[in-house]
């Protein structure tokens, strides 16, 4: 097996079905509106003055609601105990946590930016969760009275650990930043400490802090429109997959690093496909998985845009997913998958949901045969993806067959049978470019072929090593240009960490991010075929 064939192994080794908790995205934006309002809990005593209201609905009630930190664990800023808290004393003997903390009124019409930090005690083995929810009706804060009930706050924005799974919860100071859709009017925010078989007696419930809220009012900054970019800034992210549950398949969590801050967002097991792309056209990427099923498979996506988690029935457990891409020119991405030829001499069809069509209409589109292996991409550069496959034209020649979406055909000879493929803009005219690697005397080579009169962008570049790194191409540098990028893990555990390493578009630099440990996927390393 060469080194091409084991990355693609690799990938379909650490394929990755969604959980079906309504899970909302976590992600971070940089810059934004002024902050409506900031609360680093210094004194929670003083919170109820600034419009805050606290209620314990938890049954049997316990001993405790929300307080004031302490020494369990250090506050994220400020002095040790400046962040608010609450614990197993909640409810009493085995009972149901239900503990609402409201923020003042806030205006909606306008969206808002809800940010906060959050965490649990280390080493705890009794799991919490919390929801962060939503009313819009105006002041209320009518969150019922039982342990069950969320009176008025019936949308939730936002659950941590929502299945109460031991280290399910963050034990170090973590960020989380949600999206509040524009809507008339003035509402509120909750936290709702909510656990059940909880108390001093059950199996769940410790200990949580949240400190350093706020709310940015206004539009979101602007987006950007970058292969894995979660925050809308116009570069991609630095993204890993890691098995965090016990069991076969267990949980997965993604770990998004957009170079400022980061998120952890449970979302898979480690039976799924890893797929990224912009489905809501929102210009951000939403956190999706593709289940696949002998008969029915299922894409499970979280939009970024309201947080919403929709399940798509496509294709079955042979189909590749990795060829998802706006096919219909509307700037959303569509659900697809690549159907290859079932034996010598059949013909491939690619299928897709075009989500500019009304219902979402399956289409269908014959291209490839058995053998061949898809590249996706907008290759003349109209908006639309294209059908492109790359096929062993003899002797180990490489020739890419395109079907381009606005009419027409072509056939463009580059690479060998055996390379790898890795589609991108690398030089940001705005299509995508005809790119392999291969590996030779333990190097990556990269060689890439222009779509400007067959400019040669890359030839034999040597970046990563074959020995472990992960092809992870992307726009890390915000140019609009694809860079050569590789994911390289420790080699043993206790090794040296994992880091991405990226040459810049802008100016040939080396960038180094440390991100990952061994075990983990680079999800850019989906779109490698």
């Amino acid at each position: 097996m060469n080194w091409a064939e084991k990355i693609k192994s690799s990938f379909f080794y650490m394929k990755s079905v969604a959980r079906a908790a309504l899970i909302v995205l976590v992600f971070l934006l940089a810059g934004g509106s002024a902050a409506a309002q900031i609360e680093n809990f210094e004194d929670i005593t003083q919170l109820p003055a600034r419009g805050w209201v606290m209620q314990n609905n938890s049954v049997p009630p316990g001993t405790t609601g929300w307080f004031q930190g302490n020494s369990t664990f250090p506050a994220h800023t400020g002095a040790s105990n400046s962040y608010i808290a609450a614990d197993f004393h909640n409810a009493n003997d085995t009972g149901v946590i239900n503990n609402w903390l409201l923020t003042p009124p806030i205006s909606l019409s306008t969206g808002a930016m809800v940010t906060f930090w959050t965490r649990a005690r280390a080493g705890t083995m009794f799991p919490d969760r919390l929801e962060v929810r939503l009313s819009t009706n105006g002041a209320s804060s009518n969150v019922g009275t039982s342990a069950n009930e969320v009176g008025d706050f019936t949308t939730r924005l936002l659950v941590i650990n929502p299945n109460l799974e031991v280290g399910g919860y963050p034990q170090n100071w973590t960020q989380y930043q949600v999206f509040v859709p524009g809507t008339p009017g003035t509402g509120r925010l909750a936290f709702r400490y909510f656990v059940t078989n909880g108390g001093p007696s059950g199996d769940n419930s410790d200990y949580i802090g949240i400190d350093t809220f706020s709310v940015n009012t206004g539009d979101p900054p602007p987006p950007g429109d970058t292969p894995l970019d979660y925050n809308g800034d116009g570069r991609t992210d630095y993204v890993v997959v890691r098995k965090t549950g016990s069991g076969s398949p267990g949980q997965v969590t993604w770990f998004i690093n957009n170079g400022t801050n980061y998120t952890q967002t449970p979302w898979g097991t480690s039976t799924d496909y890893y797929i990224s792309g912009d489905y809501d056209g929102d210009d951000k990427a939403d956190v999706t998985v593709y289940r696949p099923e002998t008969e029915n498979s299922y894409f499970y996506t979280l939009r970024s845009s309201n947080g919403t988690f929709i399940a798509r029935q496509l294709g079955t457990n042979s189909d590749d997913p990795t060829v998802v891409g706006d096919y219909d020119g509307d700037d959303i991405d569509d659900f697809a998958v690549y159907r290859g030829g079932a034996a010598q001499g059949q013909k491939s069809f690619w299928y897709y949901f075009g989500s500019a069509t009304p219902n979402a209409v399956l289409s269908s589109v014959e291209w490839g045969q058995n053998g061949d292996y898809p590249v996706p991409g907008d290759f003349d550069g109209d908006g639309k993806n294209d059908f492109c496959i790359q096929r062993n034209n003899g002797n180990n020649e490489g020739v890419f067959y395109l079907n381009k979406s606005g009419g027409g055909f072509e056939t463009v000879f580059w690479g060998t049978s055996s390379d790898y493929i890795l589609p991108g803009d690398y030089d940001g005219d705005g299509k995508t470019d005809f790119a392999v690697v291969r590996g030779s005397g333990g190097q990556i080579l990269w060689s890439v072929l222009g779509r400007n009169n067959n400019n040669i962008i890359h030839f034999g570049a040597a970046w990563g090593s074959t020995q472990t790194d992960f092809p992870t191409h992307g726009d890390y540098d915000g140019d609009g240009k694809t860079d050569l990028a590789v994911w390289r893990p420790g080699i043993t555990p206790g090794s040296p960490p994992a880091y991405f390493y990226v040459r810049k578009s802008t100016n040939g630099a080396l960038s180094a991010v440390q991100w990952g440990q061994l075990g983990d996927y680079p999800v850019a390393n989906f779109n490698g075929h």
